[in-house]
């Protein structure tokens, strides 16, 4: 990764402003500039009746970020929360109210579908028009234009008006001319919602393709595992402002805390602070990182496996803390992982059957409580969820001051490396899921292989060969 900075923002505000009633827009200007020109307690009594006919909103508020040649960084927040406004600054396609950004090399923006596309043109011509916009010459675009064409596979359309297509088919158009014109930089802004699985997929390798070559990304998503994957580092925005930057998985987890709780940024302060003090005690730590393997029979190949994941782990989201919140009217009192024979433990083998389990205390009666076990990879990424909900396994109903046991029973399919466990206690009030307590990441296990069979989950082929022909 490139140590030049690509995208430097420094107090970026947006501020709007809203008027009261279509006359104000004409009638509070003029009440300012009578009080420039009038003196004393008159002057100033305009400029209040001036203020009376309009409120501003301010969208952003003094946001600093920084980018990197080939970094990945993903906004998440709340809607209204200032992400798009952001990518449109960033983008050149909003001029900030204060604040300064300075972006170096070629950008290629979806930031609404089908933005800069004329829908009276057919979707060739706009591909020339956009490439184009795009600092590409003529016969650059048509050396490109079949690829172009195939990428976003829309038939015949091509040659139909913008206007006559499917959200679904400008957004593959608008995807595949970014994803040919060899952009420096990246912005996606929820795009990529759009579309069926197949091209959802054909779109999340071009930008690992785009990533693996150096192309900057700026990736807004309400999708915390795309984020978790993507990107190497994260922003949180609420109200317009940056309420904390770091790992993507401590990021989506201050994210889901405070959509679950419809909390505010003052809620997060005490969880940041935290984070904020172990990722200084981790800046001052000098652990090496544990072996891969310890094969004595190939020496060599275990040198490699070491090397690569040593590179792997440079790019781990997950914090290795846990996170929790609630437990106010619930909790998670203790949680372990146990073998078969009931005994805790840090490690197991692949496929090795294992209990997965807390105890929980309620403080009220919940007749339909709900117990939830996730686990991600070192990445971040979820492996696998469940519920007592979801699994159709209901839970017998907890009263005020009862303990249960919570056991999750399951073999552990899943190739070497470590796995963090998170567990949640909730339930519904009508309509409206309440969180009683989660605890995210709250263990962690080490898995190790039988074989030298790879990827993520363990799913113990049978393989067997005869010969059909002599």
């Amino acid at each position: 990764m490139s140590s030049e900075v690509v995208i430097s923002a420094k107090g970026l505000s947006k501020t709007y402003r809203i008027w009261n009633t279509p006359s104000q827009r004409l009638l509070s200007p003029a009440y300012d500039k009578l009080g420039d020109l009038l003196p004393g307690g008159l002057g100033r009594a305009f400029h209040r009746k001036a203020r009376a006919g309009y409120r501003d909103f301010h969208a952003l508020q003094g946001v600093d970020i920084e980018l990197r040649r080939g970094e990945a960084l993903g906004i998440i927040g709340l809607n209204g929360s200032g992400k798009s406004t952001l990518l449109q600054i960033i983008a050149g396609t909003l001029r900030p109210s204060s604040g300064e950004v300075k972006v170096i090399g070629r950008v290629a923006a979806l930031l609404e579908l089908g933005t800069g596309f004329n829908p009276e043109f057919t979707g060739r011509e706009n591909v020339y028009l956009t490439a184009s916009i795009l600092g590409l010459t003529r016969r650059e675009t048509s050396a490109r234009f079949d690829e172009i064409a195939a990428f976003a596979d829309i038939g015949d359309f091509i040659d139909e008006p913008i206007k006559t297509y499917s959200s679904g088919m400008v957004m593959r158009l608008a995807f595949a001319v970014a994803a040919h014109v060899s952009p420096d930089i990246l912005i996606v802004d929820e795009a990529l919602s759009v579309g069926d699985a197949r091209f959802q997929l054909k779109c999340a390798r071009a930008i690992d393709r785009f990533i693996e070559n150096g192309m900057t990304l700026l990736f807004v998503s309400h999708d915390s595992g795309t984020i978790k994957r993507l990107c190497q580092t994260a922003i949180l925005l609420n109200k317009g402002r940056l309420v904390y930057s770091g790992v993507p998985n401590d990021v989506v987890n201050l994210y889901s805390k405070l959509s679950s709780e419809g909390g505010t940024s003052e809620d997060l302060e005490l969880a940041i602070s935290a984070l904020r003090a172990r990722k200084e005690a981790a800046a001052t730590r000098t652990d090496p990182p544990p072996s891969a393997t310890s094969d004595p029979e190939e020496p060599g190949l275990a040198a490699r496996a070491d090397k690569l994941l040593t590179d792997e782990r440079l790019h781990v989201q997950v914090s290795g803390h846990e996170f929790s919140y609630g437990g106010e009217l619930g909790r998670i009192h203790r949680v372990a992982i146990l073998d078969a024979e009931g005994h805790p433990r840090p490690s197991f083998s692949s496929g090795e059957r294992i209990d997965a389990r807390m105890i929980v205390g309620a403080r009220d009666d919940y007749p339909e409580p709900i117990f939830a076990l996730t686990i991600k990879n070192a990445d971040g990424v979820e492996i696998y969820g469940t519920n007592t909900l979801f699994s159709k396994q209901p839970a017998a109903p907890i009263k005020a001051g009862d303990q249960h046991e919570v056991v999750f029973s399951f073999e552990l399919n899943l190739m070497p490396g470590n796995y963090f466990l998170s567990f949640g206690f909730t339930h519904f009030v009508g309509g409206e899921l309440v969180v009683l307590h989660r605890r995210y990441d709250a263990v962690k296990i080490e898995v190790h292989g039988l074989d030298r069979t790879f990827g993520i989950a363990n799913l113990k082929a049978r393989i067997r060969s005869r010969v059909i022909t002599s």
